[in-house]
C-alpha cells in the first residue's frame, strides 16, 4: 500500500491504482503546471472554440423556460425570456439568471427593487415568444393580456398560469463575459400557480416533457 509519506516524497500523482500492487504515476509533462500558468505545449492551454460550434453544443442542453420580470427606472413594467437560471444557495435562499449586456431588462434590474421569475407551462408559449421578441430600448412591454399579480417585495409582474414563481430582491449582480449574472434572495414563492406542465426549450425549439423514465 502507498503511505502518506510515498506520496509527500513523490510529488504530483495523476492516477494511483488501488490495492496490494498500487502504484503511482508522476505526472507527464505536458500537464506540468508552473508558477506562470501551464507548460509550453500543454494540454490545459487555452484553445479558441468556434462561436457557432459552442452555440450549437449548449443548444442540446434542455431547460425550463422563464419570464424574468421587473421594473424599469420610471415605474413601467418590463420583462425577458430566459433560460439559464438555477438555483445556488439554501442559506440563504438564492438563485441566478444570466442576461445579456444590452439586453431589454439588463439596465432596470440594477435600479429595481428586485425581480420575479415565472416558470412557463406549455400553455404558455405566447407569453414566452412575447417577452422573448427584438426589442429597442425605446419600446415598451404590455402583458395585459396575461393574468397577472404583483409580487409584494420586488414589485414585477407574476403570471399565476405558470407552474411556479418566486420573487427576489437583489443580492449580487456578476460581471461574465458578455452576460451579468444576477443573484436573487427568494423572498416568496406562494402565488397559486395553476399550471401543470411545463414548457421546455431545447435544440431552439419548445416542447413538452416526455415520458418520465425514473
Amino acid at each position: 500500500m502507498i503511505s502518506a509519506r510515498s506520496l509527500r516524497q513523490t510529488g504530483s500523482v495523476v492516477g494511483i491504482s488501488v490495492g496490494e500492487d498500487a502504484t503511482m504515476h508522476p505526472a507527464p509533462d505536458p500537464w506540468r503546471v508552473t508558477d506562470n500558468g501551464p507548460a509550453a505545449g500543454s494540454d490545459l492551454t487555452p484553445a479558441s472554440v468556434d462561436d457557432r460550434a459552442f452555440r450549437n453544443v449548449m443548444a442540446r442542453l434542455g431547460s425550463g423556460v422563464c419570464v424574468l420580470t421587473t421594473t424599469d427606472p420610471v415605474g413601467r413594467d418590463c420583462g425577458l425570456t430566459v433560460t439559464a437560471v438555477s438555483s445556488l444557495s439554501l442559506a440563504p435562499p438564492l438563485l441566478i439568471v444570466a442576461v445579456r449586456h444590452g439586453s431589454f431588462v439588463h439596465d432596470a434590474l440594477y435600479v429595481a427593487e428586485g425581480f420575479a421569475l415565472t416558470i412557463l407551462a406549455a400553455e404558455q408559449l405566447d407569453l414566452a415568444r412575447y417577452a422573448a421578441r427584438h426589442r429597442y430600448p425605446t419600446d415598451t412591454d404590455d402583458f395585459s393580456r396575461w393574468p397577472s399579480v404583483r409580487a409584494a417585495a420586488s414589485g414585477s409582474l407574476v403570471f399565476p398560469r405558470g407552474v411556479a414563481a418566486v420573487d427576489c430582491v437583489p443580492y449580487e449582480f456578476v460581471d461574465a463575459g458578455d452576460h451579468v449574472i444576477a443573484v436573487g434572495r427568494a423572498v416568496l414563492t406562494s402565488f397559486g400557480c395553476t399550471g401543470d406542465v411545463p414548457l421546455l426549450h431545447v435544440d431552439r425549439g419548445y416542447y413538452r416533457p416526455g415520458e418520465r423514465l425514473d
